[in-house]
């Protein structure tokens, strides 16, 4: 249910204001299933959200995912989910980017998304998980820093990682884990493969280059896959700089509107063929405008090349 009920994706199209909407849907589980999360990619503005006749959880921003562990209110077979959103349209102190306050789309003002705008999913996790990850490239040391924050953390929770560049191994460990928060720091120069492969050429992240290190971690029965970037952005003597170069920043103002999906791209593709082209007329990157993107757009951003 990505798509507001204002586009013509949604099937309904109707531009009528309503501050308050209404979504119904039933969803099975099976006994088995062990720990659900719900996630909520983005819902604007104001959620409530129901299962079974009980609140789970509620979320302010239009713009921000958002979840609940939603296992001790399921029941084994047919469950019914139900999310109630608030929009008003005329209060002026919710953030709002470029969408109109009154009815028809004016001017620069954009026509309102109301309600679930981002997808919505369930996802089975053991008792122990890894709710968030953060890279952080420590560009001049070659190393990156990462945080990685779990649930819960029993006794002698271990942590264990493997760090790939093009296909070939760079780095492995394990961490114990003793807080909810566990910070580390690999330094990838250190590494036999990769000082010898790689160190000096055709390591780094950039627009024109988007070299991506893929990495793997555990813990217990969990394990999560991602990828981080070595960059590092920094200013001097009235410039910007990548990587300890000049760069000279041509940026398209994209708007992230879509003719029938508001501000949802109709498909996975269409966010693909919008930075290609781009890529394709000169442009080496975009200014947002009034909008936190949503995650798809990011991910092939990192992973395109010009």
């Amino acid at each position: 249910m990505p798509f507001a009920y204002q586009t013509k994706l949604s099937g309904v199209d109707d531009q009528t204001p309503h501050d308050h909407v209404w979504y119904r849907r039933r969803f099975n589980v099976k006994s088995e299933a062990g720990q659900l999360l719900l996630h909520f990619g983005a819902v604007d503005y104001q959620a409530s959200v129901f299962v079974n006749g009980q609140m789970v959880v509620q979320h302010i921003g239009g713009e921000t995912p958002f979840s609940a562990d939603i296992t001790d209110f399921v029941e084994n077979g047919e469950n019914l989910l139900v999310v109630q959103v608030d929009d008003p349209h005329r209060d002026e102190t919710i953030p709002r980017g470029k969408q109109i306050w009154e009815n028809q789309s004016t001017g620069i003002w954009y026509t309102n998304t109301t309600g679930i705008w981002q997808t919505v999913w369930i996802e089975t996790v053991p008792a122990t998980y890894i709710q968030n990850l953060k890279f952080t490239p420590d560009f001049d040391r070659g190393a990156i820093d990462i945080q990685l924050a779990l649930n819960q953390v029993p006794e002698n929770t271990q942590i264990s990682y493997q760090i790939s560049f093009k296909d070939q191994l760079v780095a492995s460990g394990v961490k114990t884990a003793t807080t909810s928060l566990t910070e580390w720091s690999v330094d990838l120069f250190q590494e036999q493969i990769f000082r010898t492969s790689y160190h000096g050429a055709g390591w780094t992240w950039s627009p024109e280059n988007p070299n991506l290190f893929d990495i793997q971690l555990t813990v217990g029965d969990d394990t999560v896959g991602s990828y981080f970037g070595m960059r590092k952005v920094s200013a001097a003597n009235g410039m910007i700089y990548l990587n300890d170069h000049p760069y000279y920043q041509k940026l398209v103002l994209d708007q992230g509107y879509w003719p029938e999906g508001l501000l949802t791209a109709p498909t996975d593709q269409a966010y693909k063929d919008d930075i290609e082209l781009s890529k394709k007329m000169g442009f080496n990157g975009c200014r947002k405008h009034q909008k936190v993107e949503d995650p798809r757009f990011l991910y092939w951003a990192d992973h395109l090349a010009t």
